[in-house]
């Protein structure tokens, strides 16, 4: 039995269920293009995060939110179903098993068959720290990743469960699909379709080897410009337009990889040194600082906040 009045999806109570029936998604932007809306959605709050499993019938929906603003990313697998979505005017078919979206775009769909899909929404300003540059159009890709797949199974797991989640698992789930998404967002960077300018694609393949070599201390932005093939004020000043740089988001890899094995029990007897070292930093004080400035959190903090 669906709630007669539902909350809004941004702001749902931590570690809740709530259940959308087609009035409740009336109610915050979507409709029914030709007839009845068909369409149920149930939602699980972790943290920050939400899983959304949603499914319908064959049908055509627009989708207007009532705000378009939203500050946050949705990464959605397509379960089943196919469909056709409206761009520049034109109905484009598809039957991609991943999309990654805006939150807030309005969009237009039909379904030519019954559908399901499962979605994480995840706040940009989270996803900054794995990929910095993160565009507000939607991209379809016609096939999945192993990694990919691992991560579609665990949100449906996560949001058709019902057994209570407590804090200290929300937080873990919370962690799990950021670190997932962000690895989806970094994998994704560049491919399918292409940026669209060459100065997007030098870009994308400077992020691309950032991400594989960041670890490696010798990596500096000389490097990354020889592995793009270009000179380094070229690449600088394509960054600088970005509004960032190249050490800088050598820098935020660093302290990505530096929180990931902080947060992580298996890494537990590695110093801090250690630490900073297997992250590609010069110094444990270095790695401090870069944490301290990206999260906000010392060293300390991150191993203890992950219980």
């Amino acid at each position: 039995m669906y709630p007669q009045t539902a909350p809004e999806v941004e702001g749902l109570e931590e570690r809740s269920i709530t259940l959308y029936g087609s009035r409740d998604l009336a109610k915050i932007g979507v409709r029914g293009v030709s007839g009845e809306l068909s369409m149920n959605a149930r939602v699980r709050a972790f943290g920050a995060i939400l899983v959304i499993g949603v499914s319908g019938s064959p049908s055509e929906i627009e989708r207007r939110p009532i705000r378009p603003d939203l500050p946050t990313i949705d990464i959605i697998f397509v379960h089943q179903g196919e469909f056709e979505y409206l761009h520049a005017g034109v109905w484009v078919a598809s039957s991609s098993p991943l999309i990654i979206a805006s939150s807030g775009l309005p969009n237009r769909v039909r379904f030519v068959s019954d559908w399901r899909f499962v979605v994480a929404r995840v706040p940009r300003e989270q996803m900054v720290q794995f990929v910095p540059m993160l565009g507000d159009d939607a991209r379809f890709f016609d096939e999945l990743s192993v990694s990919e797949r691992a991560m579609g199974a665990f949100l449906t797991q996560s949001v058709e469960s019902e057994q209570p989640v407590s804090p200290g698992d929300s937080q873990t789930v919370d962690r799990m699909v950021l670190e997932m998404a962000g690895s989806v967002l970094r994998a994704r960077q560049g491919t399918n379709p292409p940026s669209g300018s060459p100065r997007a694609a030098a870009r994308d393949r400077a992020m691309a080897t950032i991400s594989a070599d960041s670890s490696d201390p010798r990596l500096d932005p000389a490097g990354v410009a020889r592995a793009v093939g270009m000179s380094l004020r070229h690449l600088q000043v394509i960054f600088a337009e970005a509004g960032t740089s190249i050490a800088g988001e050598i820098r935020r890899e660093r302290a990505r990889i530096s929180r990931s094995i902080l947060q992580d029990s298996r890494f537990d007897h590695l110093t801090i040194g250690d630490v900073s070292a297997r992250a590609g930093f010069g110094s444990s004080d270095s790695m401090r600082r870069a944490l301290e400035d990206i999260y906000r959190l010392t060293p300390r903090e991150l191993r203890i906040g992950r219980a």
